[in-house]
């Protein structure tokens, strides 16, 4: 079980934190609001802004929905540390057009069949984390839980309690029902996608080639760790190496001299005070 402790072997969790926070910080400071969220109409039609399409879910116009967005993206660091850097950036940056193409497909199918009413989508990677957090359940083992009691009853002569069991994932259970429950109903889109998007890559109902397809190795720096790693760790390679031939020299040595004591050793006592006058001799 993974037990390190803070962004410890998670470089691409601690830096997607530090680019939606940023992004979502600057938005609000810029007044780029906005031109965050999107409505079919009039942003696709007649204005063809299609650039909103890719970049809607890049940052937060809410400061709650950034807060439940982050605290659950820094839970989810556990499955790089499981998956390897490569694999879980690869992992994201899929659901994240997955779920881009997912939204604005659904949103202006619930566009027509409302009959207009349903014309707005939330800015927010809400969908992406959602997705994490589906495929999160799946490979990460539960460790215990709780229970809340809520009353007893008698069964013989022994009272049986009743009450709620909840597992230790239920935090963020909590943090991702909150984050789909902002801008209610719109949110619930984001929310719905991003389950499907997940439990269909757990499933394996995703293109097998989407699957195993991963980013470039410099993308997350791995090519460079390497070369930094066998530099960094050779002089301390070596000195163990001295240090077990020294080892073994020792022991090889103090096997001889047990097998073949002195002369002045088998004296004993006697034989080391006579040596002790005649060295200087």
């Amino acid at each position: 079980m993974v037990t390190a402790s803070g962004f410890t072997h998670t470089p691409f969790t601690r830096t997607l934190l530090t680019l939606l926070i940023s992004a979502s910080l600057g938005a609000s400071i810029l007044s780029l609001k906005p031109y965050l969220p999107l409505k079919p109409i009039p942003h696709l039609w007649p204005y063809l802004q299609l650039w909103r399409i890719a970049t809607f879910q890049l940052a937060y116009t809410s400061s709650t929905e950034l807060l439940f967005g982050a605290a659950i993206l820094y839970q989810m660091r556990v499955l790089e540390r499981i998956w390897g850097t490569r694999k879980f950036a690869s992992f994201v940056l899929a659901c994240y057009g997955l779920c881009m193409v997912g939204i604005v497909g659904v949103g202006l199918v619930l566009k027509v069949l409302s009959g207009g009413w349903w014309g707005y989508v939330p800015a927010g990677p809400s969908a992406v984390v959602i997705a994490v957090v589906a495929v999160w359940r799946r490979e990460v083992p539960r460790l215990g839980g709780v229970k809340i009691l809520l009353g007893g009853h008698a069964d013989g002569d022994r009272e049986v309690a009743r009450g709620i069991e909840l597992t230790d994932k239920w935090t963020v259970y909590m943090l991702a029902a909150q984050l789909a429950l902002s801008q209610f109903p719109f949110g619930l889109l984001h929310a719905a996608v991003g389950w499907l998007v997940g439990s269909a890559w757990t499933e394996e109902l995703v293109p097998a080639g989407l699957v195993r397809s991963r980013v470039p190795a410099w993308v997350v720096g791995e090519d460079g760790k390497r070369k930094n790693g066998r530099g960094q760790y050779e002089g301390l390679r070596r000195r163990l190496q001295e240090e077990d031939r020294d080892g073994m020299r020792e022991v090889t040595t103090g096997g001889m001299a047990a097998a073949n004591p002195s002369q002045d050793e088998r004296r004993g006592f006697l034989g080391g005070v006579g040596r002790y006058f005649t060295s200087g001799s």
